[in-house]
């Protein structure tokens, strides 16, 4: 993957983020366009987001808008798509190990509640939760909670999309 791959991968999640309704800081937004131009990609509109002061959130989001479209981004059809389009996103990188499970797990979570917290999802939330109550001092590894993500991780991605129920 080059640079400038990423960047766009980088772009793309942002945009899908704010889809589904995350809280996607203006400050990452201009930060996302500066690491795209520095990388060689060239819009108008990269150009003047990468330009703007991040408390101008109006011409943040709207710059973000024109960059989007501009590089012909595909997004999901409605927020719902998106939010899967994100856990699935997120749980792939637990299992290739770029994401940890602690992070990724709380990822999964935070966006399943917006989801509805389907069934689906239970499982990987019951052991984020558990890993979030993890202390330094606890005598018990934080595998025993990490292990049990990454292993519905994989059932999930293995299984049909987005996952049916599964879990009581």
């Amino acid at each position: 993957m080059t640079e400038i791959d990423a960047c766009l991968g980088a772009l793309r999640e942002l945009a899908i983020g704010r889809l589904a309704g995350r809280d996607v800081r203006t400050a990452h937004l201009v930060e996302a366009a500066l690491d795209a131009i520095v990388a060689g990609l060239d819009t108008p509109s990269l150009a003047l987001l990468a330009g703007l002061e991040s408390s101008s959130e109006d011409a943040v989001d709207k710059a973000f808008g024109q960059v989007v479209e501009e590089l012909g981004l595909e997004l999901p059809a409605d927020p719902t798509a998106a939010r899967w389009s994100l856990i699935r996103g997120w749980l792939t990188a637990m299992v290739e190990g770029r994401l940890s499970p602690a992070a990724g797990g709380a990822l999964v979570s935070e966006v399943g509640e917006l989801l509805g917290s389907p069934p689906s999802l239970r499982g990987i939330t019951r052991w984020s939760a558990m890993l979030d109550s993890w202390i330094p001092t606890d005598l018990t590894p934080r595998d025993v909670c990490e292990v049990p993500i990454l292993e519905e991780a994989v059932e999930l991605l293995e299984g049909p999309w987005p996952p049916a129920a599964r879990h009581p």
